[in-house]
């Protein structure tokens, strides 16, 4: 993100982008399919309908973005929309529930399983909180890795990708290269056309109390769906909804993203014609 400047909300689903990849195709190999997960949807799911939406984009993006407006009101719309998604995610655990899970089922002990949610939901929220606000305290200031550290990620990366990943899916060598070199591509683009500081640094720091505090509306709402869901027996496949909806969207954005990341870079003579005044307003 820093080193390619990223700022925009397309270049941060780009580099949202890479890191799912990176994970899931690089780091462990599901990116190639899974009995669960067959190829090629498994290219898109989890790398960009996970990954890259929801951790990059909401978790860490989107999070920090209306946090830092420092506006009620758009933090309890965010942290409600995001406690919906949660709460109706998790209920799709009925539907397939491993043996634990089953047996509280069979017994009747749906308020054990609502505490145990609950409780889960809202430590793990807690955590959330936490990061952002320490990553508030230390972090929003320009990131610059220097090239020995560059080099040493790129050569270790490149050796466990040649040695770990290649071997354990063959696919992944004529799988994962051309759409990181698409994606570096147009992270590039986005280099030589943005001249604000990356997302990294971009937002104010000073964010209320009050708005790290209204998060725990996130537990809350899913814990009402979760709740709700139990009281009516609900055992909905919301999991195929986020399956097939998510990774059609993350491939969708993707692609958009490459597109609208290129259109805003101007071409290096019309760039330098608006930096004198005499390109078109």
């Amino acid at each position: 993100m820093s080193i390619f400047r990223v700022r925009s909300v397309w270049a941060v689903l780009l580099a949202g982008a890479f890191y799912g990849w990176f994970e899931e195709g690089i780091v462990v190999q599901t990116m190639y399919g899974t009995p669960d997960n067959p190829f090629p949807i498994s290219i898109a799911f989890t790398g960009l309908a996970w990954h890259m939406l929801v951790g990059v984009f909401v978790g860490w993006y989107l999070v920090r973005r209306v946090l830092a407006e420092n506006r009620v009101f758009k933090t309890i719309g965010l942290a409600s929309v995001i406690g919906l998604f949660y709460g109706a995610w998790a209920i799709w655990w009925w539907a397939e529930p491993p043996p634990p899970m089953q047996a509280l089922l069979e017994a009747g002990h749906k308020d054990i399983l609502l505490v145990r949610f609950g409780i889960f939901a809202l430590s793990t929220t807690a955590v959330l909180i936490l990061a952002h606000w320490l990553y508030n305290r230390v972090l929003p200031f320009a990131f610059k890795p220097g090239k020995v550290e560059l080099w040493f990620f790129v050569v270790a990366t490149s050796l466990y990708f040649a040695f770990v990943t290649v071997p354990a899916e063959p696919k992944a060598l004529w799988v994962l290269p051309p759409l990181m070199a698409i994606t570096f591509w147009a992270l590039n683009r986005n280099r030589l056309g943005e001249s604000q500081r990356d997302a990294i640094s971009a937002f104010d720091a000073n964010v209320k109390p009050l708005n790290y505090l209204l998060l725990f509306l996130i537990p809350l709402v899913a814990i009402s769906i979760y709740s709700l869901a139990l009281v009516t027996g609900a055992s909905l496949r919301t999991n195929l909804v986020v399956y097939y909806g998510g990774s059609a969207l993350g491939v969708v954005l993707w692609m958009v993203s490459i597109v609208m990341v290129c259109r805003r870079t101007a071409p290096a003579n019309l760039r330098g014609a608006r930096a004198t005044g005499r390109g078109e307003p």
